[in-house]
């Protein structure tokens, strides 16, 4: 055998050890926030709240919900946070959906903090649908106007369910439009993903507004992602900003947008002040 067809072999061998690797521990890199320990007390947007266990064929997950501050029937936000946090300890800007007069319902990912089953695209998006299906039978809530909304990984949920339940307006900030690229990115082929959240496919089952935030500098979404799914989107509107990833929800002009879109699809009577 020649020295070259041995430097082959090797690096045939190092590649198949690799990719056998990546594809044994990418929920692993997929989902980080299931390493996380829960705070004793929850802060942030949930340090009031109530918890709302959502009820699923794998047992129970966490989620937090806080009421509108107006009584009666209110308008209610779903929550899909990203894949590094927990959903006790999410940022208090979200309580500007509450000024809006909105109630809201931070939901857990399986298999985060004290929930129970394991992180994956299926549970994800069975969490979200059984998360609406309890939802909307509270009597604070009005369930001809519920807003799906998705940050980051949290987007494919929020997709989901807009596309298998009648929600009214979905939001989507930083999502991915696909995950089989970051797949490519790292010299692998797309069909060893578990989980491909294909949110530019399923977001086309959706026939109400969609509101597509990004930041232009994102460095870990790229901001093509935002835009192949504002254009997918039936009724899609992206916005972009001068922000990277994880400080989106914080840069100015974010909370306006989406009062105002809000206010535009008639789910809430006011703007934000």
């Amino acid at each position: 055998m020649s020295a070259v067809s041995r430097v082959l072999i090797s690096v045939l061998v190092l590649y198949a050890v690799y990719a056998l690797l990546m594809a044994l521990f990418q929920r692993h890199l997929i989902y980080p926030g299931r390493n996380l320990v829960p705070a004793a007390i929850p802060s942030g947007v949930a340090a009031d709240a109530e918890t709302f266990w959502i009820i699923t064929s794998f047992g129970k997950v966490e989620g937090r919900f806080i009421p509108a501050r107006r009584t009666g029937a209110q308008p209610a936000v779903i929550y899909f946070h990203g894949n590094g946090e927990l959903v006790d300890e999410l940022s208090p800007e979200l309580d500007q959906l509450r000024r809006l007069g909105c109630g809201l319902l931070l939901v857990e990912y399986p298999g985060y903090g004290r929930s129970s089953g394991r992180p994956h695209q299926r549970s994800l998006d069975e969490t979200a649908l059984a998360a609406y299906d309890m939802l909307v039978q509270r009597s604070e809530v009005d369930p001809s106007r519920i807003v799906s909304f998705g940050f980051s990984l949290g987007s494919g949920p929020a997709v989901t369910l807009a596309a298998k339940r009648p929600i009214r307006a979905l939001i989507l900030a930083a999502p991915p439009a696909s995950l089989r690229p970051f797949a490519h990115k790292r010299l692998l082929p797309a069909l060893l993903l578990h989980d491909t959240f294909d949110n530019v496919d399923v977001i086309r089952d959706y026939a109400g507004p969609t509101l597509v935030l990004h930041g232009r500098h994102d460095s870990i979404m790229p901001f093509a992602n935002g835009q192949q799914m504002a254009v997918a989107a039936r009724h899609g509107q992206l916005i972009p900003f001068d922000a990277d990833h994880n400080d989106l929800l914080g840069v100015a002009g974010v909370w306006r947008a989406i009062s105002e879109f809000l206010q535009k699809e008639k789910i809430v009577s006011r703007q934000m002040p």
